[in-house]
């Protein structure tokens, strides 16, 4: 298991979206320990610190920082993954002993990366920001930075999101995510998969979108996928091809 982290030295990374979110100014210190983490992120992937190390900092409780985590969780800003190994005198074969856990950036803090922290901050700045977190694939952050500008550029000349399209990309990940806990495992997608799902997410139609989840829910939940993002850019692309059938016969 990695050493702990000590915490930041230099500065906290908090972006505007982040920052002046409601829920979390209400907890301000939720949005001090998301600083602390997307800091670490930026450094390693991941985030390893405990809650009461985590409680020394912020001068809170452990209990008040599970509360935090909890909100930061739920907001899809982050992931918690237990580290585990077989327990030494198990009761059954799934007993394990906890070690510790990992935080990684959650499916909103993925999209924030690749579409700039916040609607209004011009070009120039997107260009610093595409460095802080490469979301879900930090060990290709060297190789790949600037493949990451470009998907920033490309992403934020969308002039408006559409909030139905992003609700339902983010589902993409708690649906892989959901399928993960209960495998005891993380799966990643990489950063090709990423662009290609960004790209069909404002391809493809709301009702083909829909009909994407839903088929792609029922096949995580019946345990049928090897790699979940190839399969659901695969459905994706089917679901494309068969509005522009459709389309070509109606129009042709």
């Amino acid at each position: 298991m990695k050493s702990e982290f000590k915490g930041a030295r230099a500065f906290l990374m908090i972006p505007p979206s982040i920052s002046r979110d409601k829920d979390l100014l209400k907890k301000p210190k939720s949005i001090i320990l998301m600083g602390e983490i997307i800091s670490m992120l930026n450094v390693t992937g991941d985030f390893h610190m405990s809650n009461r190390k985590i409680a020394e900092i912020l001068d809170c409780t452990p209990q008040a920082v599970a509360k935090y985590l909890n909100l930061l969780e739920d907001k899809g800003l982050i992931v918690r993954e237990q580290i585990t190994v077989p327990a030494k005198n198990p009761k059954s074969e799934k007993s394990k002993r906890i070690l510790g856990r990992t935080i990684s950036a959650g499916p909103t803090l993925i999209n924030a990366s690749l579409l700039g922290w916040s609607t209004d901050v011009d070009r120039a700045n997107k260009h610093e920001f595409s460095r802080v977190v490469n979301t879900s694939l930090h060990k290709y952050n060297s190789i790949n930075r600037s493949s990451n500008i470009t998907v920033n550029n490309s992403s934020s000349a969308k002039k408006e999101e559409d909030p139905e399209r992003e609700k339902i990309y983010q589902d993409f990940f708690f649906i892989v995510r959901a399928s993960d806990k209960a495998k005891n495992q993380s799966t990643r997608p990489s950063l090709d998969e990423i662009k290609q799902m960004r790209s069909l997410l404002y391809k493809c139609s709301i009702s083909t979108l829909q009909a994407t989840k839903d088929k792609f829910k029922a096949q995580m939940e019946w345990d049928m996928v090897g790699k979940p993002f190839a399969y659901l850019l695969k459905l994706l692309r089917d679901g494309l091809s068969t509005e522009r059938d459709y389309e070509s016969e109606s129009w042709g």
